[in-house]
């Protein structure tokens, strides 16, 4: 029995299933919509809102994590695949709210491109051998949104802390 390994394959770009249409464009959207000019770098809105300090990779996170549930809910892929996009999602998520470093790590990795090309991989595996995930799964993933959801909630209570503590503490 052979391994089937879900490692994304991003070239050759092959042709987009009419089923994948619309996540496809929103994949784009978020990693390649806009193309540097002079150079071969494309990026999109997560590297862009990902220079928001305050909840840009959370917002993103959050978007990204609505891909991940679609593709568990609507295309049922198998754990293996669920599992390695909620870590591109949450390593993106990390990673990319480091300032300057975490931009530059949008800008490289796109974590929707990698999680699209996961899905197709998972679709053409799962035309040979049918198999569905399970509601644990998808309660990792509600899990996942709901951390971001917390992360931006404590990035705000943390912003505006610190907002109030600058207006009340002495000036020298």
């Amino acid at each position: 029995m052979t391994r089937q390994s879900f490692k994304p394959i991003v070239e050759p770009r092959q042709p987009i299933r009419s089923e994948f249409r619309g996540l496809e464009q929103l994949a784009w959207l978020m990693d390649r919509a806009i193309k540097i000019p002079g150079t071969n770098i494309t990026v999109g809105l997560d590297a862009l809102l990902g220079l928001l300090p305050i909840g840009g990779d959370v917002l993103t996170g959050l978007i990204q994590a609505g891909i991940v549930l679609v593709a568990m809910l609507h295309y049922r892929v198998p754990r293996a695949v669920a599992t390695r996009m909620v870590a591109n999602v949450l390593l993106d998520t990390a990673l990319g709210a480091i300032p300057f470093v975490g931009d530059a790590f949008d800008v490289v990795f796109k974590a929707n491109t990698r999680n699209l090309k996961l899905l197709q991989q998972a679709q053409a595996q799962h035309s040979k051998h049918p198999e569905v995930t399970t509601w644990r799964s998808v309660a990792v993933l509600a899990f996942l949104g709901f951390a971001l959801l917390g992360m931006f909630a404590l990035l705000i209570i943390g912003l505006v802390t610190v907002v109030a503590w600058l207006f009340h503490r002495p000036i020298v």
